[in-house]
């Protein structure tokens, strides 16, 4: 715990080197796919979506029976994606690990379609969103889930209770669609269930193509369809986005700048985890409660750094 503390007191980097990814061909239309698991079609207990190497209270909250098939299922639902957006014209694909699950290693690479480019473990500078760049075309969400206090299906916001920006409420997506306007990108399409679509339309307008993948009855509780045919709706859904962004037909969520990060830290976690981040000594950012935190900035990418901060004091 100390040596932990200690590490974390350094003080923290306002800005993380960006990753280098190969550039697309000439004239290729790159799609950044970001795949979560909560969110994809049949999966609905915690136990299918956690390998138990996340952190000492994760340990106990995994079926290895379980999570390494939904890996697979996971893994084909990119692929749909994938297939659908090259039948588009889509000739390059970024798949990016959304997943905390493994900590950010739930796609099989073995399996994954072999024209990917797989950004994979942790930690990674923005987290989610890592690997976008100006080459990117489009954003697609699979497998997203509901925010805090949501009734969706295994609804969360990363480690928080509570996130807003200017006094906006976000959830995953919307985060990450905010850091994505910095370079010019919109969100195409965003699939989940039918709680965190009604929930992003709130935050990003009706401007994606929504799939629900299953209808929430409970936190840990869904109606759902046969993988093979929610396969199917995120193949031709992925066609008609990437044709749609392919003529500019979807607009980067803004907010005003500068912008006004407040959020509260789960209340589940134990008091060493608030310590840690108390440690990180963030610029800018100020503690305004118990759990409670402001950042105040003009480059929605540093919400990214601090959220990748943050999550190595989670995930350790």
């Amino acid at each position: 715990m100390i040596s932990l503390l200690l590490l974390l007191a350094v003080q923290t980097p306002a800005v993380a080197p960006a990753p280098k990814l190969p550039p697309p061909d000439a004239g290729a239309f790159r799609v950044l796919i970001i795949p979560d698991m909560e969110g994809m079609g049949s999966a609905v207990d915690i136990h299918e979506v956690i390998a138990g190497n996340e952190g000492e209270q994760y340990r106990t909250l995994t079926s290895d029976d379980y999570w390494q098939r939904f890996r697979g299922l996971l893994t084909q639902e990119v692929n749909a994606v994938i297939i659908g957006a090259r039948g588009a014209g889509a000739r390059s694909f970024v798949v990016n690990e959304g997943h905390g699950g493994n900590l950010f290693a739930n796609v099989l690479p073995w399996d994954l379609d072999t024209a990917a480019i797989l950004v994979r473990g942790f930690p990674k500078p923005l987290v989610m969103i890592t690997g976008i760049d100006s080459t990117v075309g489009t954003l697609i969400f699979t497998g997203a889930h509901a925010g805090a206090g949501k009734p969706g299906v295994l609804s969360h916001n990363f480690a928080f209770d509570a996130f807003t920006v200017n006094g906006t409420t976000l959830n995953e997506v919307g985060i990450n669609a905010l850091i994505a306007a910095e370079y010019g990108v919109a969100v195409s399409m965003v699939t989940g269930d039918d709680v965190l679509i009604r929930e992003t339309r709130e935050i990003l307008g009706n401007d994606f193509v929504g799939i629900v993948t299953k209808y929430a009855v409970g936190r840990m509780a869904a109606i759902t369809f046969s993988p093979a045919r929610v396969r199917r709706m995120l193949q031709d859904s992925a066609a008609v986005a990437v044709r749609r962004a392919m003529g500019g037909g979807f607009k980067p969520y803004r907010l005003p700048k500068p912008y006004r990060v407040e959020f509260t830290l789960r209340r589940s976690y134990p008091e060493m985890i608030v310590q840690g981040v108390d440690a990180l000594r963030w610029q800018g950012l100020e503690k305004t409660g118990d759990r409670s935190y402001r950042l105040v900035t003009s480059d929605a990418r540093q919400m990214g750094y601090l959220l990748d901060a943050i999550e190595r004091v989670v995930l350790h």
